[in-house]
């Protein structure tokens, strides 16, 4: 879950601390891509079957930029 709050930025809850970093890096990334997007025409959102799959293949893929952003600051696992 990710809620923005006046004056405050975003606030991200998930099961796990790489869940959360997931969901924070990528709901910016999103938001940026969806403004942009907004310039071309009207939004056509997905469908609740496919916002479903679509999460279901997200949180398979959370551990791929976690390691990766993990090495990049040398953290030790």
């Amino acid at each position: 879950t990710c809620v923005l709050m006046r004056g405050h930025g975003s606030t991200v809850v998930a099961p796990s601390l790489e869940r959360a970093v997931y969901r924070a890096v990528y709901a910016e990334e999103n938001a940026k891509l969806q403004l942009s997007a907004s310039a071309l025409g009207p939004i056509e959102f997905l469908t609740p079957e496919e916002a479903d799959k679509a999460m279901n293949t997200n949180e398979g893929q959370v551990m791929r930029p976690w390691e990766l952003w993990s090495r990049s600051i040398g953290a030790v696992e």
